[in-house]
Protein backbone atom coordinates (compact mmCIF):
# COMPACT_ATOMS: atom_id res chain seq x y z
CA UNK A 1 0.00 0.00 0.00
CA UNK A 2 1.36 3.30 -0.86
CA UNK A 3 2.31 5.44 2.37
CA UNK A 4 -0.17 8.04 3.23
CA UNK A 5 1.49 10.99 2.95
CA UNK A 6 1.60 10.22 -0.51
CA UNK A 7 -2.03 10.33 -1.09
CA UNK A 8 -2.17 13.41 0.46
CA UNK A 9 0.49 15.26 -1.50
CA UNK A 10 -0.90 17.33 -4.68
CA UNK A 11 -4.61 16.92 -4.05
CA UNK A 12 -5.68 20.34 -5.61
CA UNK A 13 -3.58 19.50 -9.04
CA UNK A 14 -6.43 18.49 -11.57
CA UNK A 15 -4.24 15.88 -13.43
CA UNK A 16 -0.75 14.77 -13.81
CA UNK A 17 0.72 12.62 -16.76
CA UNK A 18 3.62 10.48 -15.93
CA UNK A 19 5.60 10.98 -18.77
CA UNK A 20 6.33 14.31 -16.72
CA UNK A 21 7.59 12.13 -14.53
CA UNK A 22 9.47 9.27 -16.66
CA UNK A 23 11.05 12.05 -18.37
CA UNK A 24 12.30 14.22 -15.53
CA UNK A 25 13.45 12.21 -12.75
CA UNK A 26 14.59 14.74 -10.59
CA UNK A 27 11.45 16.46 -8.88
CA UNK A 28 12.65 20.45 -8.54
CA UNK A 29 13.93 20.23 -12.38
CA UNK A 30 10.43 19.23 -13.22
CA UNK A 31 9.43 22.07 -11.18
CA UNK A 32 11.60 24.56 -12.64
CA UNK A 33 10.58 22.98 -16.17
CA UNK A 34 6.80 22.95 -15.61
CA UNK A 35 6.95 26.42 -14.59
CA UNK A 36 8.62 27.24 -17.91
CA UNK A 37 6.36 25.29 -19.56
CA UNK A 38 3.11 27.25 -18.21
CA UNK A 39 4.47 30.46 -19.81
CA UNK A 40 3.74 29.49 -22.74
CA UNK A 41 0.44 30.62 -23.51
CA UNK A 42 -0.21 27.40 -25.63
CA UNK A 43 0.77 25.56 -22.79
CA UNK A 44 -2.95 26.35 -20.74
CA UNK A 45 -5.32 25.41 -24.03
CA UNK A 46 -3.05 21.86 -24.16
CA UNK A 47 -3.66 21.58 -20.74
CA UNK A 48 -7.19 22.46 -20.74
CA UNK A 49 -7.92 19.24 -23.66
CA UNK A 50 -5.81 17.10 -21.19
CA UNK A 51 -7.65 17.78 -18.22
CA UNK A 52 -10.99 17.44 -20.58
CA UNK A 53 -9.99 13.75 -21.66
CA UNK A 54 -8.08 12.63 -18.70
CA UNK A 55 -11.07 13.74 -15.32
CA UNK A 56 -14.05 14.34 -17.72
CA UNK A 57 -14.17 10.67 -19.35
CA UNK A 58 -17.36 9.11 -18.60
CA UNK A 59 -20.76 10.86 -18.43
CA UNK A 60 -24.60 10.25 -18.02
CA UNK A 61 -25.71 6.80 -17.08
CA UNK A 62 -26.26 4.65 -20.09
CA UNK A 63 -29.41 3.47 -21.01
CA UNK A 64 -28.87 -0.32 -19.16
CA UNK A 65 -27.86 1.40 -16.20
CA UNK A 66 -31.24 3.25 -15.98
CA UNK A 67 -33.42 -0.16 -16.93
CA UNK A 68 -35.58 -0.91 -14.10
CA UNK A 69 -34.23 -4.82 -13.98
CA UNK A 70 -31.01 -5.51 -13.51
CA UNK A 71 -29.53 -5.53 -17.03
CA UNK A 72 -27.84 -8.59 -16.12
CA UNK A 73 -30.83 -10.65 -16.56
CA UNK A 74 -30.65 -10.47 -20.10
CA UNK A 75 -28.31 -13.14 -21.85
CA UNK A 76 -24.89 -12.24 -22.35
CA UNK A 77 -25.06 -13.84 -25.85
CA UNK A 78 -27.93 -11.45 -26.63
CA UNK A 79 -25.98 -8.66 -24.88
CA UNK A 80 -23.52 -8.57 -26.92
CA UNK A 81 -24.81 -9.29 -30.10
CA UNK A 82 -26.76 -6.25 -29.25
CA UNK A 83 -23.28 -4.29 -28.73
CA UNK A 84 -22.22 -5.56 -32.13
CA UNK A 85 -25.01 -4.79 -33.92
CA UNK A 86 -25.27 -0.90 -32.13
CA UNK A 87 -21.41 -0.19 -32.95
CA UNK A 88 -22.10 -1.01 -36.59
CA UNK A 89 -24.83 1.04 -36.84
CA UNK A 90 -22.64 4.03 -35.58
CA UNK A 91 -19.56 3.06 -37.61
CA UNK A 92 -21.14 3.77 -41.12
CA UNK A 93 -22.10 7.07 -39.75
CA UNK A 94 -19.16 8.44 -37.76
CA UNK A 95 -15.65 5.67 -38.40
CA UNK A 96 -13.12 7.73 -39.45
CA UNK A 97 -13.88 10.98 -37.63
CA UNK A 98 -14.26 9.98 -34.29
CA UNK A 99 -12.10 10.77 -31.53
CA UNK A 100 -9.96 9.21 -30.39
CA UNK A 101 -8.78 6.99 -32.71
CA UNK A 102 -9.21 3.52 -32.58
CA UNK A 103 -6.96 1.18 -31.69
CA UNK A 104 -3.99 4.06 -31.25
CA UNK A 105 -4.81 7.09 -30.53
CA UNK A 106 -1.46 9.11 -30.75
CA UNK A 107 -2.16 12.75 -30.59
CA UNK A 108 -2.40 13.73 -27.15
CA UNK A 109 0.43 11.98 -26.04
CA UNK A 110 2.14 13.42 -29.03
CA UNK A 111 1.37 17.10 -28.35
CA UNK A 112 2.57 16.36 -24.49
CA UNK A 113 5.62 15.34 -25.58
CA UNK A 114 6.56 18.26 -27.67
CA UNK A 115 5.28 20.99 -25.58
CA UNK A 116 7.31 19.29 -23.14
CA UNK A 117 10.38 19.32 -24.76
CA UNK A 118 10.23 22.86 -25.46
CA UNK A 119 9.70 23.79 -21.78
CA UNK A 120 12.77 21.19 -20.61
CA UNK A 121 15.58 22.95 -22.91
CA UNK A 122 14.22 26.74 -22.03
CA UNK A 123 14.70 25.23 -18.60
CA UNK A 124 18.46 23.53 -19.46
CA UNK A 125 16.70 20.38 -18.07
CA UNK A 126 17.89 16.91 -19.38
CA UNK A 127 15.04 15.08 -21.00
CA UNK A 128 15.31 11.59 -20.59
CA UNK A 129 13.49 8.46 -22.85
CA UNK A 130 11.03 7.15 -20.60
CA UNK A 131 12.47 4.44 -19.12
CA UNK A 132 10.99 1.77 -16.54
CA UNK A 133 12.79 -0.59 -13.64
CA UNK A 134 15.55 -3.33 -15.04
CA UNK A 135 16.09 -1.05 -17.87
CA UNK A 136 12.61 -1.52 -20.02
CA UNK A 137 11.68 0.49 -22.42
CA UNK A 138 8.19 0.19 -21.50
CA UNK A 139 5.45 -1.29 -18.75
CA UNK A 140 2.79 -4.36 -19.20
CA UNK A 141 0.11 -5.61 -17.04
CA UNK A 142 -2.06 -8.44 -17.46
CA UNK A 143 -5.52 -8.16 -15.57
CA UNK A 144 -8.54 -10.61 -15.23
CA UNK A 145 -12.02 -8.88 -14.74
CA UNK A 146 -14.33 -12.15 -12.90
CA UNK A 147 -17.96 -10.75 -13.89
CA UNK A 148 -19.53 -14.19 -12.69
CA UNK A 149 -19.95 -16.89 -10.29
CA UNK A 150 -18.82 -19.76 -12.99
CA UNK A 151 -15.94 -18.05 -14.35
CA UNK A 152 -14.23 -18.51 -10.41
CA UNK A 153 -13.29 -22.04 -12.30
CA UNK A 154 -11.88 -21.01 -15.39
CA UNK A 155 -9.10 -18.56 -13.25
CA UNK A 156 -6.65 -21.46 -12.28
CA UNK A 157 -6.49 -22.55 -16.08
CA UNK A 158 -5.00 -18.60 -16.99
CA UNK A 159 -2.79 -18.00 -13.91
CA UNK A 160 -1.13 -21.78 -14.72
CA UNK A 161 -0.86 -20.63 -18.36
CA UNK A 162 0.60 -17.12 -17.16
CA UNK A 163 2.46 -18.45 -14.17
CA UNK A 164 4.77 -21.47 -16.20
CA UNK A 165 6.02 -18.39 -18.12
CA UNK A 166 6.94 -16.23 -15.08
CA UNK A 167 4.19 -13.75 -15.75
CA UNK A 168 2.24 -11.87 -13.14
CA UNK A 169 -0.94 -11.14 -12.98
CA UNK A 170 -4.32 -9.44 -11.03
CA UNK A 171 -7.57 -10.25 -10.52
CA UNK A 172 -10.31 -8.40 -10.08
CA UNK A 173 -13.38 -9.70 -8.09
CA UNK A 174 -17.20 -8.58 -7.72
CA UNK A 175 -18.57 -8.52 -4.08
CA UNK A 176 -22.02 -9.47 -4.98
CA UNK A 177 -21.16 -12.28 -7.84
CA UNK A 178 -18.45 -13.40 -8.07
CA UNK A 179 -16.46 -12.73 -4.51
CA UNK A 180 -14.07 -15.10 -3.28
CA UNK A 181 -13.52 -16.60 0.08
CA UNK A 182 -10.78 -15.39 2.25
CA UNK A 183 -8.72 -18.56 2.04
CA UNK A 184 -9.47 -18.48 -1.79
CA UNK A 185 -8.02 -15.19 -2.07
CA UNK A 186 -5.24 -15.49 0.57
CA UNK A 187 -3.96 -18.55 -1.21
CA UNK A 188 -3.86 -17.18 -4.70
CA UNK A 189 -2.08 -14.09 -2.93
CA UNK A 190 0.93 -16.60 -2.01
CA UNK A 191 1.06 -18.05 -5.45
CA UNK A 192 1.87 -14.40 -6.80
CA UNK A 193 -1.66 -13.16 -7.82
CA UNK A 194 -2.78 -9.35 -7.11
CA UNK A 195 -6.55 -8.60 -6.44
CA UNK A 196 -8.16 -5.66 -7.27
CA UNK A 197 -12.42 -4.94 -6.31
CA UNK A 198 -14.19 -5.11 -9.71
CA UNK A 199 -17.39 -3.00 -9.10
CA UNK A 200 -19.58 -3.90 -6.60
CA UNK A 201 -22.24 -5.18 -8.33
CA UNK A 202 -21.54 -4.88 -11.75
CA UNK A 203 -25.03 -3.20 -12.54
CA UNK A 204 -24.35 -0.49 -13.80
CA UNK A 205 -25.54 1.52 -10.73
CA UNK A 206 -22.13 2.39 -8.90
CA UNK A 207 -21.70 5.73 -10.72
CA UNK A 208 -24.81 7.11 -10.17
CA UNK A 209 -24.22 7.12 -6.28
CA UNK A 210 -23.25 10.14 -4.43
CA UNK A 211 -19.35 10.12 -3.21
CA UNK A 212 -20.14 9.83 -0.01
CA UNK A 213 -23.12 6.86 -0.86
CA UNK A 214 -20.21 5.49 -2.86
CA UNK A 215 -17.67 5.69 -0.34
CA UNK A 216 -20.14 4.04 2.19
CA UNK A 217 -20.83 1.03 -0.37
CA UNK A 218 -17.32 0.00 -0.73
CA UNK A 219 -16.96 0.68 3.64
CA UNK A 220 -19.65 -1.82 3.70
CA UNK A 221 -17.84 -4.11 1.09
CA UNK A 222 -14.66 -4.04 3.52
CA UNK A 223 -16.30 -4.57 7.02
CA UNK A 224 -18.23 -7.87 6.02
CA UNK A 225 -14.46 -8.61 4.58
CA UNK A 226 -11.82 -6.99 6.14
CA UNK A 227 -8.90 -9.00 4.73
CA UNK A 228 -10.18 -7.66 1.33
CA UNK A 229 -9.00 -3.91 2.18
CA UNK A 230 -5.72 -5.54 2.98
CA UNK A 231 -5.54 -7.26 -0.20
CA UNK A 232 -7.06 -5.58 -2.88
CA UNK A 233 -5.73 -1.74 -3.20
CA UNK A 234 -7.07 -1.38 -6.41
CA UNK A 235 -10.18 -0.93 -8.43
CA UNK A 236 -11.91 -1.33 -11.90
CA UNK A 237 -15.45 -0.48 -12.71
CA UNK A 238 -18.01 -2.77 -14.47
CA UNK A 239 -18.45 -1.66 -17.96
CA UNK A 240 -15.49 1.05 -17.36
CA UNK A 241 -18.00 3.31 -16.30
CA UNK A 242 -16.53 6.53 -14.03
CA UNK A 243 -18.34 9.59 -12.80
CA UNK A 244 -16.58 12.27 -10.95
CA UNK A 245 -18.37 11.28 -7.32
CA UNK A 246 -17.53 7.64 -8.09
CA UNK A 247 -13.62 8.75 -9.14
CA UNK A 248 -13.97 11.00 -5.82
CA UNK A 249 -14.61 7.96 -3.93
CA UNK A 250 -12.19 5.62 -5.39
CA UNK A 251 -9.51 8.31 -4.61
CA UNK A 252 -10.60 7.86 -0.68
CA UNK A 253 -10.66 4.24 -0.67
CA UNK A 254 -7.99 2.79 -3.37
CA UNK A 255 -4.28 3.95 -4.35
CA UNK A 256 -5.20 3.32 -7.69
CA UNK A 257 -8.34 2.99 -10.65
CA UNK A 258 -8.02 1.15 -14.18
CA UNK A 259 -11.71 1.99 -15.17
CA UNK A 260 -10.59 4.52 -17.83
CA UNK A 261 -9.97 2.88 -21.63
CA UNK A 262 -7.66 4.97 -23.89
CA UNK A 263 -9.63 4.70 -26.63
CA UNK A 264 -12.62 2.11 -26.76
CA UNK A 265 -15.26 1.68 -29.86
CA UNK A 266 -18.82 0.83 -28.58
CA UNK A 267 -18.52 0.40 -25.63
CA UNK A 268 -21.09 2.18 -22.37
CA UNK A 269 -20.58 5.90 -23.58
CA UNK A 270 -21.40 5.34 -27.28
CA UNK A 271 -18.78 4.92 -30.51
CA UNK A 272 -15.72 6.08 -29.47
CA UNK A 273 -14.62 7.13 -25.90
CA UNK A 274 -11.33 7.24 -23.81
CA UNK A 275 -8.86 9.47 -21.94
CA UNK A 276 -6.22 9.13 -25.22
CA UNK A 277 -3.05 8.26 -23.16
CA UNK A 278 -1.21 5.16 -22.90
CA UNK A 279 0.43 6.81 -19.80
CA UNK A 280 -0.90 5.99 -15.73
CA UNK A 281 -2.01 9.95 -14.26
CA UNK A 282 -2.51 11.29 -11.18
CA UNK A 283 -5.94 13.20 -9.96
CA UNK A 284 -5.38 14.66 -7.07
CA UNK A 285 -4.54 11.27 -4.95
CA UNK A 286 -5.73 8.63 -6.98
CA UNK A 287 -3.28 7.31 -9.71
CA UNK A 288 -5.48 6.40 -13.00
CA UNK A 289 -4.02 3.39 -15.00
CA UNK A 290 -5.46 3.47 -18.64
CA UNK A 291 -6.43 0.46 -20.33
CA UNK A 292 -4.82 0.17 -23.00
CA UNK A 293 -4.84 -2.73 -24.90
CA UNK A 294 -8.48 -3.78 -26.52
CA UNK A 295 -10.83 -6.02 -24.67
CA UNK A 296 -11.10 -9.48 -25.59
CA UNK A 297 -15.24 -8.99 -25.57
CA UNK A 298 -14.91 -6.34 -27.85
CA UNK A 299 -12.50 -7.61 -30.73
CA UNK A 300 -14.48 -10.53 -30.96
CA UNK A 301 -17.68 -9.54 -30.75
CA UNK A 302 -18.08 -5.90 -31.44
CA UNK A 303 -15.22 -5.94 -33.82
CA UNK A 304 -16.15 -9.62 -35.14
CA UNK A 305 -12.34 -10.32 -35.37
CA UNK A 306 -10.71 -13.77 -35.51
CA UNK A 307 -8.43 -14.95 -32.91
CA UNK A 308 -5.80 -14.67 -35.18
CA UNK A 309 -6.75 -10.98 -35.54
CA UNK A 310 -6.91 -10.25 -32.03
CA UNK A 311 -3.86 -11.57 -31.45
CA UNK A 312 -2.47 -9.14 -34.04
CA UNK A 313 -4.07 -6.12 -32.87
CA UNK A 314 -3.05 -6.87 -29.67
CA UNK A 315 0.79 -6.77 -30.62
CA UNK A 316 0.27 -3.66 -32.95
CA UNK A 317 -0.93 -1.83 -29.90
CA UNK A 318 2.00 -3.37 -27.68
CA UNK A 319 4.86 -2.28 -30.51
CA UNK A 320 3.14 1.21 -30.51
CA UNK A 321 3.16 1.31 -26.80
CA UNK A 322 7.16 0.86 -26.86
CA UNK A 323 7.65 2.78 -29.18
CA UNK A 324 6.30 5.49 -26.51
CA UNK A 325 7.48 4.48 -23.69
CA UNK A 326 4.02 3.80 -21.62
CA UNK A 327 1.83 1.37 -19.78
CA UNK A 328 0.35 -1.79 -21.64
CA UNK A 329 -2.40 -3.14 -19.74
CA UNK A 330 -4.66 -5.91 -20.96
CA UNK A 331 -7.91 -6.80 -19.28
CA UNK A 332 -8.84 -10.72 -20.03
CA UNK A 333 -12.03 -12.53 -19.01
CA UNK A 334 -12.20 -15.85 -18.70
CA UNK A 335 -15.71 -16.39 -19.93
CA UNK A 336 -13.14 -15.19 -23.23
CA UNK A 337 -10.62 -16.95 -22.55
CA UNK A 338 -10.81 -20.40 -21.39
CA UNK A 339 -9.05 -24.13 -23.07
CA UNK A 340 -13.14 -24.91 -24.40
CA UNK A 341 -12.26 -21.60 -26.42
CA UNK A 342 -9.42 -23.43 -28.35
CA UNK A 343 -8.67 -20.99 -31.03
CA UNK A 344 -8.61 -17.97 -28.87
CA UNK A 345 -7.29 -20.22 -25.84
CA UNK A 346 -4.26 -20.42 -28.27
CA UNK A 347 -4.20 -16.96 -29.30
CA UNK A 348 -3.76 -16.05 -25.89
CA UNK A 349 -0.56 -18.47 -25.18
CA UNK A 350 0.81 -16.97 -28.36
CA UNK A 351 0.71 -13.55 -26.72
CA UNK A 352 1.87 -14.80 -23.21
CA UNK A 353 4.67 -16.38 -25.38
CA UNK A 354 5.86 -12.94 -26.83
CA UNK A 355 5.47 -10.83 -23.65
CA UNK A 356 7.28 -13.56 -21.49
CA UNK A 357 9.90 -13.31 -24.25
CA UNK A 358 10.41 -9.42 -25.26
CA UNK A 359 13.08 -8.17 -23.07
CA UNK A 360 11.50 -4.48 -23.41
CA UNK A 361 8.69 -4.76 -21.47
CA UNK A 362 8.79 -4.29 -17.09
CA UNK A 363 6.18 -7.00 -16.63
CA UNK A 364 4.36 -6.12 -13.47
CA UNK A 365 1.39 -5.83 -11.30
CA UNK A 366 -0.60 -2.56 -10.69
CA UNK A 367 0.10 -2.58 -7.24
CA UNK A 368 3.55 -2.48 -7.68
CA UNK A 369 3.50 0.04 -10.79
CA UNK A 370 1.58 2.74 -8.84
CA UNK A 371 3.88 2.25 -5.98
CA UNK A 372 6.87 2.63 -7.84
CA UNK A 373 5.26 5.41 -10.01
CA UNK A 374 4.27 7.42 -6.54
CA UNK A 375 7.92 7.05 -5.57
CA UNK A 376 8.96 8.22 -8.73
CA UNK A 377 7.07 11.86 -8.53
CA UNK A 378 8.70 12.34 -5.34
CA UNK A 379 12.20 11.55 -6.33
CA UNK A 380 12.58 8.04 -4.99
CA UNK A 381 12.34 5.68 -6.93
CA UNK A 382 14.66 3.10 -8.09
CA UNK A 383 15.59 0.89 -11.05
CA UNK A 384 14.41 -2.86 -9.17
Amino acid sequence: MMAQVSRQRHCDVPAESSYYWLTVRDAEARREATRRRLENPSAAALDAQELSLLAGYGGAAPLFARLPIPYRLVPLHVRTALLGAKYRLEARRVEGTAFPAWPIESSVDRQRASGWERATAEAGVPLERPAWPEGRRAAFLLTHDVDSRPELGLIAALRDAEHVRGLPSAVGFVPRISWPTQAYAEDMVANGAELYCHDIGHDGRLPTLSAAEAVGAFATVFEASPWAQRLMRGFRSGQLLMSPDLRTAVGETFDYDMSLPDTERGGAYGFSAGCATVFPFAIGPLLEIPLTLPQDVFLLQVHRLSPERALACWLRKIEYIVSVGGVAVLNVHPVWVNPSRQRMWDAYVRLLDAVAADERLWVTTPARLAQWLDQLRYGSAADE
